[in-house]
């Protein structure tokens, strides 16, 4: 694609335009589609119809099941109402439990309906065509408190999972019951059939998969290490997909091998953490609550071979996943909350983003006997159909772009596949507020030239687009598959955050190479424009004699920066030059070519390496005072006097800059021993010292004087006596 400019002039814009561009499914999936899907090649296009059925007027809903006439039931909570949608979508209601949730529907051979309900786990079996009351029609009666699943065999032997007890019931089409299979986990969460009339099952508190034969023998097929499994399904070449979701437990779990793909999005989901053995209760976790950031939730999909391989199939971060289904064309079609969103998962893994609901959570997906696909919406609970026709029109609205300062914005183009019959068209607005809000500029008119077209929103720090699509009949749309658009930046002043002045001796070779060609330490002219340029310090090591200073900086435009430094002494009003046009961001230099003294460094930050000079910025920083002391301390008055029998050397060191560090003696070529000043401590430019010594020669004498100050600079002095 072929990118047009706009040329932007402004007299304090920076002179590089800065292009965004979306072109990859996590990019476009940071924003918000409505009635469009995000395939995994990073291609937007209008999504599916999904038009509301049924509205069932509940808070949730949680179990659909089909008959073999066309038929899907309904239920949910908190009611306990099951609902009849006909194959002409017509619903009605035709049954009311007693318990204020059903979170299973099952039918049998026969168009029975079963129910299950909770608390107090009922089951109740409805005879085709009827609208029986509760009490005429019960089934099945543990003394479970939750019925979780229910499926139903070619024999119309009827299974029902239950928690808090981890149980499996065989119930028979006369209602003779026996207890099936036991579960060391508290909640048996899901069952489906396989091919081989099998119970594949999943738990919740360890998240076991398991598939249990005909008899009751179990065989965990992947102990996962999430905690719940929350749908279970089976292709058309037997390998097996299990959903889980929940927190890591901390057990020794076998290892699923990566697949080739598995990604996810960028938003979070949050769900309560639930006190009953880490079980994520759907009444107890769905609410409409606002969500907070930065919790997430998400959920695995794990595909279990037919040779019992497991592969981590499709993780998302920040969706819970609620259901699975087969499509027509054998992809894995995924329900997920907090945001609403359907996903359709290839058979290698990738997602497509198909579309995203209004309602917070997709909560159970199910398809009739015709094949139609029906999804389940909780926050509100209401009932959708999925249709091969596109919808008439969708939009795609970006995230919100951030350029750090008040921009100018030059142009924005995109990469489109037109068809016939549709339509794509642009629009942005802009504002200085983190969120959109009424503060912000209203929708631009249409930009509707993909090969480009200036963007007429006003200048200001942040930015939003939206592309909407349209189509004439359903069975056309635009395929959008790329989006740039560019800013120029109003130039912003540097800013100098902090200096720092080094311990003398510190070194930084690296400082050496970072000069321009003005520089008094020699030419250099890799200014690195428009490069990354790193305030990393780089090597130290010990150099006599050398000083260095560092400092930090900040702009908000990201130019490239170069650095003057300057010097004066305390009582000196002419700022020296330094180093001028330099790279880096330490500096060390030779102050032994200083004059011992008090000094300031004054330090320029500039913008020219991004900027032509006309717009160049700048900002300066004076350091703290440091001390460049390159001259050892003094000794002097070296007085040597008799007291009784002993003999007392005295001696006076003083040095002009900084305190004496320490101070030894060597009495005849012995070792240094280490000496004290009369008030017993070095802690001033002046000490006294007073010294007692002993083991002379017969003759001449030799004292040497040692003296140490805090730059470890070092001075002697000599003298000569005879005893």
């Amino acid at each position: 694609m072929k990118l047009i400019l706009l040329a932007l002039v402004s007299l304090l814009a920076a002179s590089t335009p800065k292009i965004i561009t979306y072109r990859t499914q996590k990019d476009f999936e940071k924003g918000e589609p409505k009635g469009v899907s995000i395939n995994s090649y990073g291609e937007i296009k209008l999504a599916p119809q999904i038009n509301e059925t049924f509205n069932t007027d509940l808070p949730f809903v949680w179990a659909m099941a089909a008959d073999q006439r066309g038929n899907i039931y309904v239920a949910g909570g908190n009611g306990g109402k099951v609902f009849k949608i006909n194959s002409k979508n017509e619903a009605a209601e035709i049954f009311e439990a007693d318990e204020i949730e059903i979170y299973a529907l099952a039918t049998d051979g026969e168009n029975n309906l079963f129910v299950a309900t909770s608390p107090r786990g009922k089951v109740y079996k409805i005879p085709f065509g009827s609208t029986p009351k509760a009490e005429d029609v019960v089934f099945f009666d543990p003394e479970d408190i939750y019925i979780w699943s229910m499926v139903v065999d070619k024999q119309n032997n009827l299974f029902v999972a239950t928690g808090e007890k981890g149980l499996i019931y065989k119930v028979d089409s006369k209602g003779g019951h026996s207890l099936f299979f036991e579960s060391e986990d508290a909640h048996i969460r899901k069952m489906i059939l396989d091919r081989s009339g099998n119970i594949l099952a999943g738990t919740s508190g360890k998240g076991i998969a398991m598939r249990i034969s005909p008899d009751g023998k179990a065989f965990v097929l992947y102990d996962s290490p999430l905690i719940e499994v929350t749908d279970l399904l089976q292709d058309r070449s037997g390998d097996i997909y299990v959903a889980i979701s929940g927190d890591a437990l901390l057990k020794t779990a076998i290892p699923a091998v990566k697949a080739t793909s598995t990604s996810g999005g960028q938003e979070n989901s949050k769900f309560d953490d639930d006190e009953d053995e880490g079980l994520d209760l759907p009444v107890q976790n769905i609410s409409t609550g606002s969500r907070g950031r930065g919790s997430s939730r998400g959920s695995t999909v794990y595909r279990i071979d037919r040779d019992g391989m497991v592969r981590t199939f499709w993780s998302t971060p920040k969706d819970r996943i609620y259901a699975m289904i087969l499509n027509a064309s054998g992809n894995i079609l995924v329900g997920t909350g907090d945001k609403g969103r359907l996903y359709s998962l290839s058979q290698s893994g990738e997602h497509t983003l198909l579309s995203q609901l209004e309602d917070l959570q997709i909560t159970v997906l199910a398809k009739n006997s015709h094949g139609t696909i029906y999804l389940g919406t909780s926050n509100s609970g209401s009932v959708y159909t999925l249709n091969a026709r596109f919808s008439s029109d969708g939009y795609y609205l970006s995230d919100v772009v951030d350029a750090k300062v008040t921009s100018q914005w030059g142009e924005i183009s995109w990469e489109v596949e037109m068809t016939s019959n549709s339509g794509l068209v642009f629009y942005t607005r802009s504002g200085n507020t983190e969120e959109p809000d009424k503060t912000w500029s209203p929708w631009s008119s249409s930009y509707y030239n993909p090969m480009g077209q200036a963007v007429t929103s006003p200048s200001a720090r942040f930015i939003q687009f939206k592309a909407k699509f349209s189509t004439k009949d359903g069975k056309n749309s635009s395929v959008l598959k790329q989006v740039s658009f560019s800013y120029l930046q109003k130039n912003v002043a540097p800013q100098i955050e902090e200096i720092t002045l080094h311990s003398a001796g510190d070194y930084y070779p690296g400082s050496a190479n970072k000069n321009s060609d003005d520089s008094h330490l020699g030419k250099n002219n890799s200014s690195g424009r428009n490069g990354f340029q790193s305030q990393s310090l780089g090597r130290k090591t010990y150099k006599k004699g050398f000083r260095s200073v560092s400092w930090r900086t900040q702009d908000e435009n990201r130019d490239h920066l170069s650095f003057d430094l300057f010097y004066k002494g305390e009582n000196e009003n002419q700022w020296r030059t330094l180093a001028e046009n330099f790279n880096g961001y330490v500096y060390s230099w030779d102050s032994e070519l200083f004059p011992d003294g008090r000094y300031f460094i004054k330090l320029v930050a500039k913008d020219d390496l991004s900027n032509p000079p006309a717009m160049t910025l700048s900002s300066e920083k004076i350091s703290q005072p440091f001390i460049v002391d390159n001259k050892g301390p003094e000794v002097s008055e070296i007085k040597v006097r008799s007291q009784g029998k002993n003999t007392i050397l005295s001696f006076s060191v003083f040095d002009s800059q900084m305190n004496i560090l320490s101070v030894e003696y060597g009495l005849n070529a012995d070792d240094w021993s280490l000496v004290y000043p009369v008030d017993g401590i070095c802690d001033s430019k002046k000490e006294q010292f007073e010294i007692k010594v002993s083991s002379l020669l017969e003759g001449t004498n030799t004292v040497v004087i040692k003296v140490k100050d805090s730059l470890d600079n070092i001075g002697f002095g000599k003298k000569n006596f005879k005893q």
